[in-house]
């Protein structure tokens, strides 16, 4: 399956953040490498159950003060070494990608405050 993003930005995480993932074999500690409205890169150590047609998922993680939780899907698997890096289609509703977008913009600055 070929996935492009067409999203208006994407925030790379200067450390990434850590997430806890169900699915449908349980929940998952995951690592959140990069976050948009839309999606996010994950990094699993263990393999997660993904299919073509993109597995459910629900992610719950904390960002820019705000804790989240939010459904989506995983479009696309990269296994590196002993880490699997998946790729996930968010499923949100306008109201929680503006609380997003407020979530990651607060992060961010947080984040330069600190450097």
């Amino acid at each position: 399956m070929r996935f492009k993003r067409q999203e208006p930005f994407r925030y790379q995480l200067g450390q990434p953040l850590s997430a806890e993932l169900i699915t449908s074999d349980g929940q998952h500690s995951v690592l959140i490498h990069d976050i948009s409205p839309h999606g996010m890169k994950l990094e699993a150590r263990n393999r997660l159950p993904f299919s073509c047609e993109g597995s459910s998922v629900e992610i719950s993680f904390a960002i820019g003060g705000a804790s989240l939780t939010v459904g989506g899907r995983l479009v696309w698997e990269r296994p590196f070494a002993r880490i699997h890096y998946y790729g996930v289609c968010l499923h949100v509703t306008k109201q929680e990608e503006e609380s997003l977008i407020e979530a990651i913009k607060r992060h961010a600055a947080e984040s330069r405050r600190m450097q």
